[in-house]
């Protein structure tokens, strides 16, 4: 049923009930401190255990909606979706909605009715009335008894019909046991969830087992396929230069379906003054693709597949299933989810070997929930714009990545820096591409600086910086449409300068600092012989825009601000500290 405007006025009037409860959040900034990850999870345990129900947050007790920020709704449905999923046990899977009555924003949450017992750390609860309480012994018994209870295991971990431990090959279960499990590998492959005892007590091959350990998983399931294709044109109605069904254990179809990119993609070449070359697609961001495409898709689905599309201006990978858990596309770079926790945590185990685009991995996963962020980056960089996530029919998750445009253009392009109208001469001026290489000059006497480029459509950020200036910065300027003025503001005692190459050095400062930006998107400071914030714990998490306190081993002290960092380079504004920005 839509929850309307009117149904949620309704409830604000007559109170919290046995369906519905109010949750005030508190905010440090944007990150929400109260109610815990574990409190929403109880609340959510308790709804799913009697007939479900829903969570207003952002809601005080007496029903006034206190309202947050665009930002703070983003944080608070991280958290809940990791609630959902990584505190809960079964995980569930919530609906989260961004909503405003009268100009007032919170988030509704909707549970379901769990078609299991659900529990926290082995606490399970019970919505009764308008509280939760503890379930008594009969009560988990008789919940653990529905009928859909076995509809609800996570579908790799169920056992396969006809299969055993002989389906599956040592050549690929072998590496993935320790020395103790190799010496029982019944029981390691158990252990591992890739055999579990069926209804009648035989041990067979789980759906993960299959999948990762068995020669030709299709013989069982005819779903797990890689439909490979690529078209002349820009539409499946154009002419196919290939195509390709690519089967086999899943870490051979993640092999075989780069080796289908990487000689279907064009590759261009230009000289810098090196041979460079430029390919349509960044592998890594292909390979993130794929591995989250086969580590995630619905296996139980068995009218699908997972489609492997290459046209003329982009790549898209079509994976069967909705979103697991409660997760939206707008939460996917922040927080982690998946509906296969076995082959995500066997492909944790699995080497990359030499499969192409992996250079920046060791093992198939390594951290959860990094690959989206590595997805966006790379192609922004290779691309100069971002891929595109889209949910169709409710039950597939589509993946577009753009092509990068490969006719290049080479062309001149300048860059003045100017301070209270007058140019300013002698400044550094750093050029960067999206995919993070740059080009660096001075400005002359007229405060102009003119850049060789060798292509001019893609959006670049430009850095000028100088002493008794504040730093200039300016994003998404594309060539092609015009030269670029900055206007620096004068800052007689400090100044700004540029880290070219990671690291760098502040006038009167003595010591090296190493800005950085990682793959997540998380900014920290290392600092050699120098305390950052009177001396805490290196690395140092800050916010690129935030004024940092640097010390000297001979106590001088500089109000210092990383204004940006892109790659290796950074962006750094000084000052003298003063006390009272303490």
């Amino acid at each position: 049923m839509t929850v309307t405007d009117e149904i949620i006025r309704q409830q604000l009037r007559l109170g919290e009930d046995s369906r519905c409860e109010f949750k005030q959040v508190e905010f440090s900034g944007d990150r929400p401190t109260s109610p815990t990850r574990d409190d929403l999870a109880d609340e959510m345990i308790a709804f799913a255990n009697a007939n479900g129900g829903r969570l207003l947050c952002g809601v005080r007790d007496d029903g006034r909606i206190t309202g947050m920020s665009r930002e703070q709704m983003a944080a608070l449905t991280n958290l809940l979706v990791e609630a959902s999923t990584d505190s809960i046990e079964p995980a569930l899977r919530i609906d989260v909605h961004h909503r405003e009555l009268d100009g007032a924003a919170f988030v509704l949450v909707e549970v379901p009715r769990g078609d299991s017992l659900h529990e926290r750390k082995g606490r399970s609860y019970l919505r009764v009335g308008s509280s939760k309480r503890l379930l008594t012994g009969d009560e988990r018994m008789r919940i653990a008894q529905r009928p859909a209870q076995s509809r609800y295991l996570w579908f790799d971990r169920q056992p396969v019909p006809n299969t055993g431990f002989e389906t599956l090959s040592e050549k690929l279960w072998g590496p993935l046991l320790s020395v103790a499990g190799a010496a029982e590998p019944v029981r390691g492959l158990a252990n591992m969830r890739l055999l579990a005892p069926d209804e009648g007590d035989v041990q067979r091959a789980t759906v993960a087992g299959v999948l990762l350990c068995a020669g030709r998983p299709q013989e069982w399931l005819p779903q797990a396929v890689i439909t490979a294709t690529h078209y002349r044109g820009k539409d499946r109605a154009s002419e196919q230069l290939d195509a390709h069904e690519i089967e086999g254990p899943l870490q051979s179809q993640l092999a075989d379906g780069m080796k289908f990119v990487s000689r279907n993609m064009r590759v261009a070449a230009r000289k810098s003054p090196a041979r460079e070359n430029m390919p349509q697609y960044s592998t890594a961001a292909v390979f993130e693709a794929l591995v989250n495409a086969l580590a995630h898709r619905d296996y139980s689905m068995v009218s699908r597949r997972i489609r492997l599309s290459m046209f003329a201006d982009r790549l898209e990978i079509d994976s069967p299933g909705q979103l697991p858990n409660g997760m939206t596309i707008e939460s996917m770079r922040a927080s982690q989810a998946t509906r296969n926790e076995v082959i995500a945590s066997v492909f944790g185990r699995i080497p990359v070997g030499d499969v192409s685009g992996s250079t920046h991995r060791a093992f198939l996963m390594e951290r959860r929930g990094d690959g989206v962020a590595i997805i966006l980056n790379e192609t922004q960089e290779t691309a100069g714009t971002l891929p595109e996530y889209r949910v169709v029919d409710d039950s597939n998750l589509v993946l577009s990545i753009p092509a990068a445009k490969l006719d290049f253009t080479p062309a001149n392009a300048t860059i003045a820096v100017h301070s209270e109208g007058q140019p300013l001469a002698g400044l550094d001026v750093l050029a960067l591409f999206p995919n993070k290489t740059y080009r660096l000059g001075k400005t002359d006497e007229a405060g102009e600086v003119a850049f060789d480029l060798h292509s001019t459509h893609l959006p670049m950020t430009v850095y000028a910086a100088a002493p008794g200036f504040a730093a200039g910065l300016q994003r998404d300027w594309i060539p092609q449409q015009g030269g670029l003025v900055l206007e620096l503001a004068p800052l007689p005692a400090g100044g700004s300068t540029i880290f070219q190459k990671s690291t760098g050095h502040l006038p009167g400062l003595k010591g090296r600092l190493n800005p950085i930006r990682d793959t997540s998107d998380r900014t920290y400071l290392y600092a050699d012989n120098i305390a950052v914030e009177q001396g805490r714990q290196q690395p140092v998490s800050f916010r690129l825009g935030t004024r940092l306190r640097l010390t000297d081993a001979f106590g001088v002290e500089l109000s210092v601000t990383i204004v940006d960092i892109i790659g290796r380079s950074a962006l750094v504004e000084y000052r003298p500290f003063l006390p009272d920005e303490e």
